[in-house]
């Protein structure tokens, strides 16, 4: 299994944190990421290598893949 992190910025739900997880791949990572940025905004990262942002407001769920 591959080590996943999960960066939040600082906003009003909450104190900038960093969360290390393991997936089997990035579909797995993927859906893990989701579940835990359920209320906030966060990047999805595997190592060195941004994978996503999963954007959260409060009418609508974005994820964005990094470019």
């Amino acid at each position: 299994m591959k080590v996943y992190t999960l960066q939040f910025s600082e906003d009003e739900h909450g104190l900038a944190k960093r969360l290390e997880f393991k997936a089997p791949d990035v579909a797995g990572a993927l859906i893990i990421a989701h579940r835990e940025a359920a209320k906030r905004s966060a990047d999805l990262w595997e190592g060195a290598l941004k994978l996503c942002t999963i954007r959260r407001s409060r009418d609508e769920r974005t994820i964005r893949l990094a470019s």
